[in-house]
């Protein structure tokens, strides 16, 4: 690709919704990622530290999280370029867009709504987690925090809030790049959905410990082993 268009792509109205989709597609698959990683808390203490461990020993690590932040930065700035310059072309026009045309959805209704929460839950998120005091060790520093009532009312709606702003976000961005083929399309949809959906599994980990299921299985785990030595 030309440098040259690369730097003029954010000084143009087009430019900036493409930088919007291409930094939402790449946070998406960061939150698959992420998810991922969470689910391993799932496999007990010790498969969740050793992960934490090898990913904090990488020294990349400070380099992938500042550009991960950046990421973050570039897609809420251009984000509401492009919101502002969508609300004062359509006041200019003196029209309300046709709700047959888009495909209007909860979730492209929503998408400035769900942005700012998400923007919120992050900074809560980061201060709970990233900044806190690690020595405890993450297992058990995470598992406590989803003991807490309030912290896992505010995991699930952040969960919800990131489904429902990619159940929109994820198929809008491919349409942006001029990704739309009648048989491609489909496909796309029903992959954001999917993604979407899967969001869902952050709010279920904090469930889960919240509603002491750890603590079950590890009790019915011994009960079977117990069985066994006798």
């Amino acid at each position: 690709m030309n440098f040259k268009y690369i730097v003029r792509m954010p000084f143009s109205s087009i430019g900036r919704k493409i930088l919007m989709a291409s930094s939402g597609l790449l946070l998406a698959l960061f939150m698959l990622v992420h998810l991922g990683e969470n689910l391993l808390i799932l496999k007990g203490e010790s498969a969740y530290n050793g992960w934490v461990d090898l990913l904090l020993s990488n020294p990349l690590i400070p380099a992938m999280e500042v550009g991960l932040l950046v990421l973050f930065l570039l897609h809420i700035f251009f984000g509401l370029w492009v919101r502002f310059e969508d609300w004062k072309n359509s006041r200019k026009r003196n029209y309300e867009v046709n709700k047959s045309q888009g495909g209007r959805t909860i979730g492209s209704a929503t998408m400035l709504y769900t942005a700012f929460a998400l923007l919120l839950y992050l900074v809560y998120h980061m201060i709970h987690f990233r900044f806190a005091d690690h020595s405890m060790g993450f297992y058990q520093m995470v598992t406590e925090a989803f003991r807490d009532k309030f912290f896992v009312s505010i995991y699930v709606l952040g969960a919800l809030a990131l489904a429902l702003h990619l159940s929109h976000g994820f198929q809008s961005a491919f349409q942006t790049l001029g990704i739309q083929h009648e048989k491609y399309t489909p496909v796309i949809k029903a992959t954001g959905w999917i993604v979407s959906a899967l969001m869902i599994l952050f709010a279920f980990i904090s469930i889960y410990f919240f509603a002491g299921f750890d603590a079950k299985l590890q009790y019915e785990q011994e009960k079977v082993l117990e069985t066994v030595i006798e």
